[in-house]
């Protein structure tokens, strides 16, 4: 037996107990096409009401002012002097942001790490381009 979204009851059957051809038809164009365009629909208009709120809380988390333990931490994410760099501020801020997560990082920097051969802390481009 289908049952209808919008109504959630049968489509009429005829005397003999078959669902005749045209609503039929319809249940299946209806199910195959108008269920996906609305789940479709919703979702983009979902996007479009949210989206603003998640603009709002990323900025507010990349203004917040750093505290003393996020600096501590900061200062050995992707370098191991006592500064935080470019790239340890970066790191940092898409944490705060929750783009990445720490086992992220540290898969990221095993990588940086197997690919320096040289162990000099910077990438040329065959090592960059080396696959391992």
């Amino acid at each position: 037996m289908i049952i209808s979204f919008l109504g959630l009851t049968a489509p009429q059957v005829d005397s003999n107990g078959y669902l005749p051809t045209g609503p039929s038809l319809f249940c299946g164009f209806y199910c195959l096409f108008g269920i996906p365009l609305f789940a479709l629909t919703l979702g983009y208009f979902a996007r479009i009401l949210v989206e603003s709120h998640i603009l709002s809380a990323e900025i507010k988390a990349m203004m917040k002012p750093i505290s003393l333990s996020e600096y501590e931490y900061a200062k050995h994410l992707t370098t191991s002097d006592d500064s935080v760099h470019l790239s340890d501020f970066i790191v940092l801020q898409l944490l705060r942001q929750r783009k990445v997560d720490t086992e992220t990082v540290n898969m990221i920097k095993a990588r940086f790490h197997a690919l320096d051969s040289d162990k000099s802390g910077v990438l040329t481009y065959e090592q960059a381009t080396e696959s391992k």
